[in-house]
């Protein structure tokens, strides 16, 4: 029932939980610094970020640790929902963050698309989920406002996905994502 002392196994997820958290933690402080320095004012589309959390789920996906980027996206969701927002807050997050990991998750397994295609197509994703769930939840349609978020979505994805390129690139030789 109890792990021995010393067993490898147990190292190994130790080593794995606390990359874990540590990615939590990065993408918590991330997500708050982007809500005090919203993008909203220079972009002029409200609600915008650049979303530099999600990379940090997207260099998971992509260092083959789907389970890991599912399981900190998830807890990524919900503490930030709990520390910084509000139940239609997290369900707009939820909506979002689930379906564009997927569609990253999907896009990983295909050569033909790189790291920032996935995360150009991972940030539409989201956008659009969040739009769906605002005009479920709220009755409001916003359909208006989709081409705009579209548009966001691919650049500020684009913008993530040249940073998880970067990171990922300078970390393969250190095995920082090997268990």
């Amino acid at each position: 029932m109890f792990a021995k002392q010393g067993d490898s196994r147990n190292k190994v997820n130790i080593k794995r939980l606390t990359v874990y958290a540590m990615f939590v933690a990065i993408c918590l402080i991330i997500g708050y610094l982007e809500n005090l320095l919203s993008i909203t004012v220079l972009s002029g589309v409200p609600g915008a970020k650049l979303g530099l959390s999600n990379a940090m789920v997207l260099m998971l996906v992509y260092a083959d640790d789907k389970k890991g980027a599912w399981g900190v996206n998830i807890a990524r969701i919900v503490l930030s929902a709990l520390l910084f927002g509000s139940p239609i807050s997290f369900l707009f997050s939820l909506s979002g963050g689930l379906a564009s990991l997927a569609v990253a998750h999907i896009l990983s397994r295909l050569k033909s698309v790189s790291v920032i295609g996935a995360s150009m197509a991972s940030a539409v994703t989201h956008n659009v989920f969040q739009l769906l769930a605002a005009t479920v939840f709220m009755g409001v349609s916003i359909a208006y406002y989709v081409p705009v978020l579209i548009v966001f979505g691919a650049v500020c994805g684009g913008v993530c996905g040249l940073f998880s390129q970067i990171v990922l690139n300078r970390t393969k030789s250190k095995n920082m994502f090997r268990f």
